[in-house]
């Protein structure tokens, strides 16, 4: 018998399969340095993070004292950002009229809660809306570099996701208090986002929002599948060492952590496939064969075609 959130979930799936995310006012955006490299999926030590993908090196540089943005939090919220710059073209962004009321638009519920710890993830019992809050401020304090190294070519894009940010709300509270919640994006970001948005479903996004690896692997997925098939490519296959570096931010690189990887992997591209059912890998040992697939949203042509 399935539990309750199981449940949900399930009927959350077979709502993203009846109607298009364009029907559903549900299409979003997400920025591809995230279909590239991935932010950590729990609390890091320090102010420094990697993560290497091919030629591609994500660098993550925090704010002394604000920790490393991490977990689903991040993921959402710049999946937000880049929603609302492809949708509005401006860089200066509201979070709307109530923290409460931003958290539900994530697919997230609103609690209060001081909680204790610090910004950079020590054990604390905070409500959403706080921890909302810290990353928020992780993730506008850092600085993210995107290191590329080609047969012919080497470039860095620096990449800091805002010029400023002014929160207004009271943790216990749901209303702002009039005050309204201000996002400035950088001009490098948003350029970066407009310069090739990566169109994602945020039913999906929302419901798989409890795991960051299954955000990642979504991501990833209907961006490759994209790729693949304007290209006319055939199945590639990954190595699983290639795909812990990427994707398996907390899980150690020996035998062990190998393990431990694939079963979390597994796990995830099963709800990734509830959601998104044309998506297709196949493990083959040693390695993991994208075969190629429709993209998520798919173009309006290829919808009106059917």
């Amino acid at each position: 018998m399935l539990s309750p959130t199981d449940a949900r979930f399930l009927e959350q799936a077979l709502a993203i399969q009846d109607v298009d995310p364009r029907d559903a006012k549900a299409l979003g955006y997400t920025a591809r340095i995230l279909t590239i490299a991935t932010l950590p999926h729990r609390a890091q030590p320090g102010d420094h993070y990697e993560r290497t993908n091919g030629g591609y090196r994500l660098i993550v540089q925090a704010m002394p004292g604000a920790g490393l943005p991490f977990g689903s939090y991040p993921r959402l919220l710049l999946s937000w950002l880049s929603t609302e710059i492809v949708r509005t073209r401006q860089r200066e962004l509201e979070l709307g009229p109530s923290m409460a009321q931003f958290l539900k638009n994530l697919g997230l519920h609103s609690s209060g809660g001081r909680g204790c710890g610090t910004p950079a993830g020590k054990p604390h019992s905070a409500g959403t809306i706080v921890r909302m809050r810290r990353q928020i401020v992780s993730l506008f304090g850092s600085r993210f570099i995107l290191h590329n190294i080609a047969k012919e070519h080497e470039g860095v894009e620096l990449l800091p996701i805002g010029d400023g940010v002014e929160l207004w709300w009271n943790a216990e509270a749901s209303a702002s208090r009039g005050f309204p919640s201000i996002i400035r994006v950088s001009e490098a970001f948003y350029e970066h986002v407009l310069r090739g948005p990566v169109p994602v479903d945020m039913r999906a996004l929302r419901a798989i929002k409890r795991s960051p690896l299954a955000l990642d692997m979504y991501t990833w997925l209907t961006h490759r599948n994209f790729v693949m098939r304007n290209g006319g490519r055939a199945a590639t296959k990954i190595a699983w060492s290639h795909l812990q570096v990427q994707f398996g931010a907390d899980y150690p690189l020996n035998s062990r952590g190998r393990a431990d990887f694939k079963k979390a992997f597994h796990l995830a591209y099963r709800r990734v496939k509830a959601v998104y059912p044309a998506a297709h890998l196949r493990d083959e040992g040693d390695a993991v064969a994208l075969v190629p697939s429709l993209p998520h949203v798919r173009p309006r042509r290829a919808v009106h075609s059917q």
